[in-house]
C-alpha cells in the first residue's frame, strides 16, 4: 500500500510553480516563510517538492502571491505526469527570471529577435 503522506510528482510542480511565483516577485524563501510562519528551510522543501503543502498552507501561498489556488496546480491531464511549461521551467530559476525582465524591456523588435536568435544558437551545449 503507497504511503499516501509521501510527496509526489504534483508536489513537486507546485513547489516549482511557487519558486517562479517568488522569483517574480523578487522574495526570498526567508521573506516567504516569515509569511507563512515556517522557516526558510522550510519553503525549499516545498520548492524542491520534498515536502507537501497542506490545502491551507496552500490558500496561505496563492494569498501571498496575490492569485488563484489554480494557478499553483497542474491541470488535469488525463491521467500523465504533470508537466511545467518552458516559460514556468525559465521563472523557477533567478537567473531566467532576470532574463525575461530584462527581455520584455527590449524595445526595438530586431534587437528582441537577435536575443533569440542568440539563445537559439545554444540549444544543446
Amino acid at each position: 500500500m503507497p504511503n499516501t503522506r509521501s510527496a509526489t510528482e504534483v508536489d513537486a510542480y507546485i513547489g516549482e510553480k511557487m519558486r517562479g511565483f517568488r522569483n517574480q516577485l523578487k522574495i526570498s524563501q526567508e521573506e516567504l516563510g516569515q509569511q507563512l510562519g515556517v522557516s526558510f528551510q522550510q519553503v525549499q522543501k516545498y520548492e524542491k517538492g520534498i515536502n507537501r503543502l497542506s490545502g491551507a498552507r496552500l490558500q496561505q501561498v496563492a494569498q501571498i502571491f496575490k492569485c488563484d489556488i489554480g494557478d499553483l496546480l497542474p491541470a488535469q491531464r488525463n491521467g500523465k505526469k504533470p508537466k511545467l511549461s518552458n516559460v514556468d521551467l525559465i521563472v523557477a530559476t533567478r537567473d531566467g527570471s532576470k532574463l525575461v525582465d530584462s527581455f520584455v524591456t527590449i524595445k526595438d523588435e530586431n534587437l528582441r529577435a537577435a536575443v533569440v536568435d542568440l539563445a537559439r544558437r545554444f540549444e544543446g551545449l
